[in-house]
């Protein structure tokens, strides 16, 4: 298995230049032709239901999470088929190249989040979209 760096070099073996244009997977660091193929790999091995004789594919993992917990009253824990570190089903908001984390948000070569400073307290707090903590509560 390779792993993406956003540099664009393989950090396993060889190092190779990925064509910057081309879209590819966040879960599982393929490349793709376009950005429809890209799609249709995400619905079909990432948020495809997995509940027997329910062939529904949906738009995010998010998406595949609230199905699963509404329809079939299970909870699914992980992006199915997601390089580990990267199978989270509420951290990212991912559909094709949306929303993929930039390297300040995310390290592509340990496959973690970034702790990020708040730019009010200068707490931290991690996740993408968690923003910052809520603010403490008046005093009595």
């Amino acid at each position: 298995r390779r792993s993406r760096a956003r540099d664009g070099v393989v950090a396993m073996g060889k190092k190779k230049k990925f064509a910057a244009d081309r879209p590819w997977c966040f879960y599982c660091d393929r490349e793709f032709e376009d950005e429809k193929i890209l799609q249709n790999h995400q619905r079909a091995k990432h948020f495809k239901c997995l509940h027997p004789g329910c062939n529904r594919k949906l738009v995010t993992a998010n998406g595949m999470a609230i199905h699963m917990l509404t329809v079939h009253k299970t909870t699914v824990a992980k992006v199915p088929n997601a390089i580990e570190g990267r199978d989270s089903v509420t951290d990212f908001a991912i559909e094709g190249m949306v929303g993929v984390p930039t390297a300040e948000e995310f390290n592509y070569e340990t496959n973690t989040q970034i702790v990020r400073k708040t730019q009010k307290t200068g707490g931290e707090y991690e996740g993408m979209g968690a923003g910052p903590p809520p603010p403490p509560p008046p005093p009595p």
